[in-house]
């Protein structure tokens, strides 16, 4: 009695691979989802909103934590696609909606000299940041992610040029660690300098907006400073979160390697486009009643925090403990001069132009 061998051809076999990692996809979403849900359920208990410690940061230590506890977890999630999704069309979406976070009053309140304060920050502190990495021989790419986030939001930033620029998870997880580091210190120490700078509370809120790397810190920093102090540090942050638009699309067309067949409008981070729009409908009077303010309002940000909070739990898996020491101190070196940087030139530009 004869046997036939059937053997399976490798497009046979690939098929039924794939066949069996689109079947895993909804695991790893929920995998992702959960370990979202508790970033922000963690960020939202008092201790750390004490320290002015984010979901978004939470999200990529515990990220970082799984990934490198877990290795053919982290396997299987990259293989089903869901981390890909979660660090591109996710973090894109929570990036537009923060825009809600942001009006046209809030603009108007601290004047042109506000104004001119972020956007003052934002450039100078990136291209003077991109400076110092050159001099201190740090990768362009590295460079970038951290004068990123020193300049404008924090984590947010550092995922939002890394979605331009694809730096890829090892240089995001030193650029947040330098954030995560500098911020926090910056939040506990800066409101004590107040007396020393001789600032009004207003100014001085200026001040606090203008330097701080996360919305976190500012309020953190901002609510020991009083309540005009405290107003102005968030809505200078917030105008400094606004200056993302440009800075994206400066990114876009002046960093970003260009791609084969790319046409000028695929060149358009159309992310921060609507970022932009969605910072005018922000400003639309439906969305500035007492409902819309009490109820809508935050109901948008917590959705949008939970959102880039699943966006860095996705980028954390994909960093490894080697990454970071295979860095060394020269990005913190670097950190540590953009600090001084922002609070020289800050303070510099409130006794000139405010």
């Amino acid at each position: 009695m004869s046997h036939k061998k059937h053997n399976k051809s490798p497009e046979q076999v690939a098929l039924g691979i794939n066949k069996i990692y689109k079947s895993k996809k909804i695991e790893s979403y929920v995998v992702l989802i959960v370990l979202a849900f508790c970033s922000y359920a963690i960020g939202e208990l008092s201790f750390f909103k004490k320290f002015g410690i984010s979901a978004l940061i939470i999200a990529v230590v515990l990220g970082a934590v799984i990934g490198n506890f877990a290795h053919h977890n982290v396997s299987l999630l990259k293989k089903t696609g869901a981390l890909g999704v979660c660090t591109k069309q996710v973090l894109r979406l929570g990036i537009i909606l923060y825009g809600f976070r942001i009006s046209l009053s809030d603009i108007e309140s601290i004047g042109l000299s506000g104004v001119g304060l972020a956007a003052f920050i934002v450039f100078s502190t990136f291209f003077f940041g991109l400076l110092v990495g050159k001099i201190l021989k740090i990768d362009f790419l590295q460079s970038a992610l951290i004068a990123s986030g020193s300049s404008i939001c924090g984590a947010a930033a550092v995922l939002a040029s890394e979605s331009v620029l694809k730096s890829g998870s090892a240089r995001v997880g030193v650029a947040v660690c330098t954030v995560v580091v500098f911020g926090s210190l910056g939040m506990f120490l800066l409101p004590l300098t107040q007396s020393f700078f001789a600032l009004d509370e207003r100014l001085f809120g200026f001040l606090v907006g203008g330097t701080l790397h996360e919305v976190a810190h500012v309020v953190g920093a901002g609510s020991s400073i009083g309540a005009e102090g405290a107003t102005s540090s968030i809505v200078v942050k917030m105008v400094r979160v606004l200056m993302l638009v440009p800075f994206l699309i400066m990114l876009s067309f002046g960093f970003k390697k260009e791609e084969k067949n790319g046409s000028f409008l695929n060149q358009i981070p159309w992310f921060a486009i609507w970022f932009l729009i969605a910072c005018g409908v922000s400003s639309m009077p439906i969305l500035n009643t007492d409902f819309a303010l009490s109820v809508i309002k935050p109901n948008i940000a917590v959705f949008d925090t939970f959102l880039l909070s699943l966006s860095m739990v996705a980028l954390g898996v994909n960093i490894r403990k080697d990454m970071l020491s295979k860095a060394g101190l020269k990005p913190f070196i670097m950190a540590i001069i953009l600090c001084v940087w922002l609070i020289v030139s800050a303070y510099a530009y409130i006794k000139v132009f405010c």
